[in-house]
């Protein structure tokens, strides 16, 4: 009788007060029919993946620095949103979701004292996965996540909330988020019920929950089920209702159109892969062009830059031109065939080494071509001087500078180079994404014996037990009671449950009772008491 709280409705039947055309019976839900709610839950998945690769591969580059008070700051949000081309709330969810499955973590680069979040281990592997697989682990991790992502960027005790700080935490956002899918369930498939008919639902199934169920909550938690795939356009997917209950991971590889590995090439050097895609093959095509637009079809463009980038990554001329065969539906434009061969042909005119031999010890790389003008030109640049370049033969250049700052030295000078081995193979100089070891997992919360279980009700039983000090009062005697004693400074025995519904008893001073709170001192601090949490209160003598 002490932990209970009945929906207004029951309370006023039980006083014989409900008011006319008042029931009793659950709501109703219906709403517009949204066709195609699996599809644009599909399609929001695929998105969700692609913005998580977009987030790892920002973090893999430049790790985002942890903040004195923990978790990441505002500022790197900011900067891992804008690399990514995300709006900040969804960078923010992503880093969340990517945190508590393990594929970001916190830890120490070689050589660094500050702490840092990076991608881990896992990630390679989990990107090589099926999309199914891979979004239904990101899935699960937002059913079972015990934060409020919808806080960060709101001002909290410590200042601003960021992603992954502690005022984000909360243990009972699973239970919000089943309490939202459960009421979305009530409506028939393929319908959107509206937000306030949600709130009327859940708030009827949880009566005790209707202070941090609100409509905003709700909107909330529907707009990151959208974000998920569990929802679209209001709607409950398949994979949603599947998530209630078993694995959405079925659900939503009925849902997704198969992985494909082709694409149509145009004219326009533009080259449209009409579906989603196998992340290694993503990766391929992202090395030869250049992202123009995402989505369904994504959208690339080749360029004189693409192609250069893949050259210098090591691909050779007659692999460029065997990708584009093997993977294009559409034959090969020409006018793509001359500017492959034509970066070919300018790439590599000066080559460049970090083999020291025995007679350029002192020099950190060097450079050559078989055109003596083209390293005449070279010496004679703005990059020379920067670059500390000498020449040791009318082909050969020696630098001061390591090999990977004498080729983004020469690229701003115009200078296609392209680096090289000691056994003349030309070599991939772009930096390793950085990865951090996966944090060991929890191990599992020890189970209770019925021996602890019992001796705990006998403890809780004991607590329960009323004092025999003298008479106890609630309901209208409470106040009377309270406020009579903070005019004569008598001391008082509460009874008061937390937010928790954890029982306890208080003897304190009351000093004001107004605005629907009880301040008191409890101790030797002040104390404040939520009016509609003290279950009695009796005098001390």
């Amino acid at each position: 009788h002490q932990t209970v709280e009945l929906p207004w409705e029951v309370r006023a039947r039980l006083r014989g007060e409900l008011p006319l055309g008042t029931s009793l019976k659950p709501p109703v839900l219906d709403g517009p029919p949204v066709p195609g709610a699996d599809g644009a839950g599909a399609v929001a998945a695929l998105e969700l993946l692609r913005h998580a690769d977009d987030v790892l591969d920002v973090l893999g580059a430049v790790p985002a620095q942890r903040v004195k008070a923990g978790g990441i700051g505002i500022r790197e949000l900011r900067r891992v949103a804008k690399a990514a081309g995300l709006a900040e709330d969804r960078a923010a969810l992503l880093l969340e979701l990517l945190a508590a499955a393990a594929l970001i973590s916190e830890g120490e680069l070689d050589g660094e004292e500050d702490s840092v979040f990076a991608p881990t281990v896992a990630v390679d592997e989990w990107q090589r996965s099926a999309p199914a697989e891979r979004w239904a682990l990101l899935a699960r991790t937002w059913l079972e996540l015990r934060r409020h992502p919808a806080l960060i960027g709101t001002r909290g005790e410590e200042g601003i909330v960021g992603p992954l700080h502690r005022a984000a935490r909360s243990t009972v956002a699973p239970q919000d988020r089943a309490a939202v899918l459960d009421a979305l369930a009530l409506a028939p498939p393929g319908t959107a019920p509206a937000v306030p008919d949600l709130h009327a639902a859940a708030r009827f199934a949880h009566p005790s929950w209707y202070r941090r169920l609100t409509l905003d909550a709700i909107a909330g938690i529907v707009d990151q089920a959208q974000i998920v795939g569990l929802v679209a356009g209001g709607a409950l997917t398949s994979a949603g209702r599947a998530a209630r209950t078993t694995d959405p991971g079925q659900a939503m590889a009925a849902a997704l159109p198969k992985p494909v590995e082709e694409f149509l090439l145009q004219a326009d050097l533009t080259l449209t892969i009409p579906g989603p895609t196998t992340h290694d093959f993503a990766a391929a095509v992202a090395l030869v062009a250049d992202l123009e637009s995402a989505g369904g079809a994504a959208v690339y463009r080749v360029t004189d830059a693409s192609v250069r980038r893949a050259l210098d990554a090591g691909r050779t001329s007659a692999e460029v031109h065997a990708f584009f065969v093997a993977h294009s539906v559409t034959p090969v434009p020409q006018g793509l065939t001359y500017l492959v061969d034509d970066v070919a042909r300018r790439h590599g005119l000066v080559l460049l080494s970090d083999e020291i031999y025995e007679e350029l010890v002192f020099a950190g790389s060097f450079l050559r071509s078989d055109d003596p003008a083209l390293i005449a030109a070279v010496l004679s640049s703005p990059a020379a001087e920067a670059l500390a370049l000498r020449a040791v033969a009318p082909t050969v250049l020696i630098a001061q500078v390591p090999l990977s700052d004498l080729v983004a030295g020469l690229a701003a000078a115009g200078f296609n180079a392209a680096a090289e081995d000691s056994r003349g193979v030309v070599v991939d100089l772009r930096p390793a994404a950085i990865r951090l070891p996966s944090p060991r997992p929890r191990p599992p919360a020890a189970q209770p014996t019925l021996e602890q279980l019992a001796d705990a009700a006998v403890q809780i039983r004991r607590q329960d037990v009323p004092s025999d000090d003298g008479p106890r009062t609630s309901g209208p005697e409470l106040m009377e009671l309270l406020q009579s004693a903070a005019g004569e400074g008598r001391a008082v025995r509460l009874g008061y449950v937390d937010a928790n519904g954890v029982f306890t008893r208080h003897v304190v001073v009351p000093e004001s009772v107004r605005h629907g709170q009880l301040a008191a001192l409890d101790g030797d601090a002040t104390r404040r008491f939520a009016l509609h949490r003290v279950t009695t209160a009796e005098p001390v003598e």
